[in-house]
């Protein structure tokens, strides 16, 4: 008797898919928060390249009953609609997608099972047009009945239709944005909260759920499920997974690996580290991955109580375009205690008047407490295997006390990436007299890689002694596992003949390279942050600038 097509190893059957040009998605391979972002891919007016690829295995579901049972785990493992960058769409319809989905993990629990992946975007939690429609023209049946009952004289000086919100004025100071309407009302989601509420045994009177617990009730009937991709935006409180939802199912804790949080819009504005991150991370004790986009720290208020349980099986924490204060670093260091990879990329501020408040770094951590935290656990010395500190958009201050750093007691680092700025004499204080040791005091040995970004102005000739002095200790033998040197095209060295061959003599690859930021927004280009030891709305131009 021939084997059931779905009892196949997973690899087979990808193979036997693959010979039929259809490609299967894995939830291995994730993109950054700021996927969504990245406007080259997606054409407006053309379907969704993300709907797309799923249009194949989908046909296969509809030819047979044997197909069908071997590609359904396959086209259920992800609930991603507008994956990547594909929800720039117009062509894509968002109505219902969200209700009629609860609905299918409610009926169908076999189906449930094999969902490992959802991606929620703030499209998928708005009213369907015939329900706004419906409310439209309830709000207009009332506001009639209003006018009727006022006197003749005040009835002629109101409109016959309903007042609508103000349009604020920043309003039209924005780059256009796809329409987003109001969330998804009781209404309309009332048959699927009830549905959904019987399925999960959720019918008790006094456990009543409602529209803004739709996401909760979504992550808490998938048993299964690993990643975990939601981006806020309006309306952000249906966003919110909250404490008396999973209470209400039931439920202690989640079976999540990867967690990421971002921001979708150009909304000016970040989520909050405290409010937005910590009931997920106490529900998830089996988290591995965590990714955030456009965080800040934790509000005066919270600090006193603000703490988040130990995830020891948490190794790999992305963090971009984020302002974290000292207490939201410390917080989320102290949380995991065998971290293989820390990348924090600093975000600037938002609202851009011109001013020199744009340049304060008093809501940042500054890179020697990054440096201290990292190192001070004998746990993290250990297991750290990657460092990416990218402090170009942390700004500066006149006033800041020069202070040494040093990754030196991390002897498990093969790669660290650090920006040019945070070496500058404003914000760096050499522990020795000899400028040759500036990187070999700051760097662990047994380094594979070091990338360097950012520029460094007239501190230029002090770093270039200071690399000259790298490749000096790599030729008498230390930094054996040493193989590459990235420094920044924007800095370009002096001395770069004499640092090439000293490095090659080493048998390490020096090369410049570019970094830019990570996007903010679908309207945010790559672009290389300002240096961080002088105010850009009160330098003077470069005595280099071919404009003088």
């Amino acid at each position: 008797m021939p084997q059931a097509l779905e009892n196949l190893p997973p690899e087979i059957l990808h193979m036997i898919l693959g010979h039929l040009g259809i490609e299967c998605c894995s939830t291995d391979k994730l993109e950054w928060a700021d996927a969504h972002f990245r406007r080259s891919q997606q054409k407006p007016n053309q379907p969704s390249w993300s709907s797309l690829k799923l249009q194949p295995l989908l046909s296969l579901c509809l030819v047979s009953k044997r197909l069908c049972h071997a590609v359904q785990p396959i086209l259920c493992r992800n609930f991603a609609p507008g994956y990547g960058d594909s929800w720039h769409s117009r062509l894509y319809t968002w109505d219902g997608r969200l209700l009629s989905s609860l609905r299918t993990v409610a009926r169908r629990r076999d189906l449930a099972k094999f969902v490992k992946r959802i991606h929620i975007l703030p499209h998928l939690l708005q009213a369907s047009r015939e329900a706004v429609e419906k409310e439209k023209r309830n709000r207009q049946r009332m506001w009639e009945e209003y006018i009727r009952g006022l006197p003749q004289d005040e009835r002629l000086r109101l409109p016959s239709e309903p007042p609508t919100c103000p349009i604020s004025v920043s309003d039209h100071l924005q780059p256009p944005q796809p329409e987003l309407r109001q969330a998804i009302g009781e209404e309309e989601a009332c048959d699927t909260l009830r549905e959904v509420a019987i399925a999960l045994s959720l019918n008790a009177p006094e456990q009543r759920v409602a529209a803004k617990d739709l996401v909760t009730l979504l992550i808490a009937a998938l048993p299964k499920l690993e990643h975990c991709s939601l981006f806020l935006g309006p309306p952000s409180y249906m966003m919110s997974v909250t404490s008396a939802a999973l209470l209400t199912a039931e439920l202690s804790q989640l079976p999540l690996r990867t967690l990421s949080l971002s921001v979708l819009r150009t909304e000016e504005k970040r989520f909050d580290l405290d409010r937005n991150v910590r009931l997920l991370f106490e529900v998830s004790p089996c988290l591995e991955t965590l990714n955030l986009h456009k965080c800040y720290g934790i509000h005066q208020q919270q600090q006193q109580a603000a703490t988040l349980p130990l995830r020891p099986r948490l190794k790999h924490i992305r963090i971009t375009c984020s302002r974290l204060n000292e207490q939201g670093l410390t917080l989320i260091l102290n949380s995991c205690n065998n971290l293989c990879s820390f990348t924090y990329e600093a975000g600037p501020h938002f609202v851009d008047d011109g001013s020199a408040g744009q340049w304060d770094c008093s809501d940042h951590f500054r890179l020697r407490s990054a440096a201290r935290y990292l190192t001070r656990h004998h746990h993290h010395r250990k297991t750290l295997q990657s460092v990416h500190i990218d402090l170009r958009n942390r700004g500066g201050d006149p006033v800041t006390t020069p202070s040494p750093f040093s990754f030196r007691e991390l002897t498990a680092l093969k790669h660290l990436f650090l920006n040019l700025d945070e070496f500058h004499s404003m914000f760096f204080l050499h522990p020795g007299t000899d400028d040759s040791t500036i990187l070999t005091k700051v760097l662990p040995d047994g380094l594979s890689s070091v990338h360097l970004a950012g520029r460094i102005g007239e501190d230029l000739p002090r770093l270039e002694r200071g690399l000259l002095g790298l490749a000096e200790a790599a030729v008498e033998g230390r930094f054996q596992h040493l193989k590459e040197v990235r420094w920044d095209i924007n800095a370009r060295l002096h001395t770069e003949d004499a640092v090439r061959a000293l490095f090659a003599v080493a048998g390490i690859d020096f090369a410049y390279d570019s970094w830019p930021e990570s996007r903010m927004s679908a309207y945010h280009g790559d672009s290389i942050p300002p240096a961080n030891f002088e105010n850009q709305y009160h330098a003077f131009p470069d005595c280099e600038d071919d404009d003088l």
